[in-house]
């Protein structure tokens, strides 16, 4: 019911997620509603993934039936376009071989040049190019020559990938082919060069270089290769002729733009008025403006320059100008030059953002916000932010590599976190400078410092939890963590939660690797102890083993000094004493009190909770290494008391039965309860999980009294 309620809830138009989110934070306890929401929203969603395969599966041999069908309606649809391509040829045959056919045909031809040829040779491309609708939406142009090429690697001269270029008569497009097709070979667009801006070299046949020839266009070169020679010159010339016949059609152009506005202005006595005249044409003047004119080369200088600014600057003008003159065969001419250049200002700017070996990263976020703005002015917001995002992914790498490992494990430590999470703080404030006007983009960011997280935690775990660590040497470099964590609260990030919980697996192997080392120690001491008091020897060394002891948090173990130097209890006792507090202490040094867990969210926190696809670490931290932290502490003291009740039944210890049952009634009544307060005071729980050890006490004294060894 409470799942029909929530669908229903989602599902409506006007749902708010802000204030779904702000309800289910107001409750008494945060952390159970939160789970509570969280599992029905995942059981919603594993509900609607299951529906959507049924579906899937159930439709699943219609698709394939379809596909078939579509795939053989497209080859009949081009083999029947090629049965017409031949018909019209062999009625062009039949018309020419006829004398009045001949005669009507030199009339058409002497009427109109050649305007219908180029049109038929540019639709041509619809059938056998993906994307290119807007390529032949441009009036007046037509194929000149295409053909197969190969594209070679600019520096290593290998290939990387076959294409088939398409020359027409004002500029050359490139395709690749379309693999795993059925039907006619396919292309798909791929780039698009006018010839203005081109240049074609010669590449001499050197080495594995034969027959190959250069393209540059700023800011890019391509080299492509012919199968043979005759196919490279006839390239070569082909495109030659195409730009000389391009600059003389424009210088033509131009000159009759020019004559027409002379005569315009001779013969025509309104032409002064012609503009606010209700009866012009202002989309036409509008096109004829000089900054329009000579938008594109504009743009291909500012683009060398580097000028970026005033590039974006100009291309939001344009847009903003273009937009309102009607659509006409001008407009989407101009439209598709300015196209042009502006993807070409995008992949400039997006070389900017992108990492490589010989760039450096040493500037900090701040270095990529000339680009990003660009991008995100251009209408590229998603494409900016996956980029900056990267280029910061790459900058924490380069930083964390350098570090060098020296010293004490703790120094490395401190060195890593703070690269790290300074780094992300960086990050985090260039990314709300940046990105402000784009709320949508810091989903993202949360995404992203979750992932860093995780590499983080990698490049920690291998120095601060590697096997064989002192558990006290865990527990400094996991504090050290966590207070560099918290300081992502300046950028209203928290991520202390998701911290703990990827430490939590290391946390329980230290500890469990500790916990055996305390026994096999103790056990080994245990065997070499003559039972008689310790003594300290001076007065010097006693006070000093008090206040060890102090530290530790045994207030009262000045009660067992006597004589001034002398310890009432054994050495091995007193030294289990130091090693037991001494793992409660670091054991609880690796644990938050559950307050700290408790404190609201922000909102980048509920969103990471409410993104992430993978299962969120339980908040509670502390409560789910209760157990491992108990049974541990269970497990050594156990240890302990078994040595030493396996002292006091021993027969060549009779005589020192008394003294070994006076060290036994001190680890009951003076070491264990100590213990249980310290772990009370940080876990705030009744701790029942010490009673079967307490009768432990009792069982060892009828074993002694049935011996006769007390009095």
């Amino acid at each position: 019911m409470a799942e029909n309620t929530l669908k229903h809830h989602l599902a409506k138009d006007d749902f708010n997620p802000d204030a779904y989110v702000s309800d289910i934070s107001s409750g008494g306890d945060v952390y159970q509603d939160l789970l509570e929401h969280r599992q029905r929203v995942q059981k919603l969603s594993d509900e609607t993934s299951i529906a959507l395969k049924k579906n899937v599966y159930r439709n699943y041999a219609q698709f394939i039936e379809t596909a078939k069908e579509i795939s053989y309606l497209e080859g009949e649809m081009y083999s029947l376009s090629h049965i017409l391509t031949e018909q019209k040829g062999i009625m062009g045959q039949m018309l020419e071989m006829s004398v009045a056919g001949k005669e009507d045909n030199d009339r058409e031809k002497e009427a109109t040049p050649q305007p219908e040829e180029p049109k038929r040779s540019i639709a041509s491309m619809l059938d056998r190019v993906e994307g290119c609708s807007r390529i032949t939406e441009i009036p007046g142009r037509y194929i000149v020559h295409d053909g197969d090429l190969v594209e070679l690697d600019t520096d290593s001269f290998s290939e990387v990938q076959h294409v088939h270029a398409y020359l027409l008569n004002d500029c050359l497009v490139i395709t690749t082919p379309v693999v795993n097709r059925r039907g006619p070979v396919r292309y798909k667009y791929q780039a698009l060069y006018e010839l203005d801006s081109l240049a074609v070299v010669n590449v001499r046949d050197v080495g594995p270089v034969k027959n190959a020839f250069k393209l540059l266009m700023f800011p890019d070169q391509r080299i492509y290769r012919a199968d043979e020679s005759k196919t490279k010159n006839r390239w070569l010339k082909k495109m030659d002729q195409a730009k000389k016949a391009k600059q003389a059609h424009d210088k033509k152009k131009k000159e009759l733009e020019a004559q027409k506005s002379i005569e315009s202005d001779a013969y025509n006595p309104f032409a002064e008025s012609e503009d606010t005249s209700p009866f012009g044409s202002s989309e036409h003047n509008i096109l004829e403006e000089e900054w329009i004119m000579e938008l594109p080369e504009d743009l291909d200088m500012l683009i060398a320059q580097r000028n970026f600014e005033d590039a974006a600057d100009l291309v939001l003008k344009a847009n903003e100008t273009l937009s309102s003159v009607p659509q006409s065969p001008a407009l989407k001419e101009m439209r598709a030059r300015v196209d042009h250049r502006v993807k070409q200002l995008t992949d400039v700017l997006t070389r900017e953002l992108q990492v490589s070996p010989d760039r450096s990263l040493r500037g900090g976020p701040q270095v990529t916000r000339r680009a990003v703005t660009q991008l995100i002015r251009l209408g590229r917001a998603t494409q900016a932010c996956d980029l900056f995002l990267k280029n910061r992914s790459a900058a924490i790498k380069q930083s964390l590599r350098q570090l060098r490992i020296e010293g004490a494990t703790s120094i490395y430590i401190t060195k890593l976190c703070s690269v790290f999470f300074n780094h992300i703080i960086e990050t985090g404030k260039e990314f709300r400078t940046t990105f402000a006007e784009n709320q949508g983009c810091f989903s993202a960011f949360v995404v992203w410092s979750k992932g860093e997280l995780n590499g983080f935690i990698l490049n920690f775990s291998r120095q601060a939890l590697a096997k064989k660590t002192t558990l006290s040497t865990v527990a400094e470099c996991v504090g050290i963590a966590r207070s560099y964590c918290e300081r992502l609260s300046t950028i209203g990030l928290d991520l202390l939660f998701a911290m703990n919980g990827l430490l939590l697996k290391g946390i329980r192997e230290s500890i469990q690797f500790n916990k055996d080392q305390l026994i096999e120690a103790s056990r080994h001491r245990n065997a070499e102890e003559r039972w008689y008091p310790l003594n300290q020897k001076n007065p010097h060394a006693a006070n000093n083993l008090t206040q060890e002891m102090r530290n530790l948090g045994f207030e009262n173990f000045h009660t067992l000094v006597y004589d001034t130097c002398f310890i009432s209890i054994a050495g091995t006792t007193v030294a289990f004493t130091k090693v037991l507090l001494s793992f409660l202490n670091d054991s609880l040094r690796l644990y938050l009190p559950d307050p700290c867990y408790l404190k609201c969210y922000s909102r980048l926190t509920l969103e990471l909770i409410f993104i992430d696809s993978e299962p969120m670490p339980r908040v509670h931290t502390f409560d789910e290494l209760y157990p491992d932290l108990t049974i541990a502490l269970k497990e050594v003291i156990d240890s302990h008391v078994n040595l030493v009740e396996g002292a006091v039944i021993a027969e060549r210890y009779e005589e020192e039965r008394a003294f070994i049952m006076k060290n036994i009634d001190y680890i009951f009544k003076n070491l264990l309860p100590l213990v249980e307060k310290k772990l009370k005071d940080k876990s705030g729980r009744s701790l029942k999980e010490f009673a079967l050890l307490r009768r432990r006490h009792k069982d060892i004294m009828h074993k002694v009294q049935n011996l006769g060894a007390l009095c």
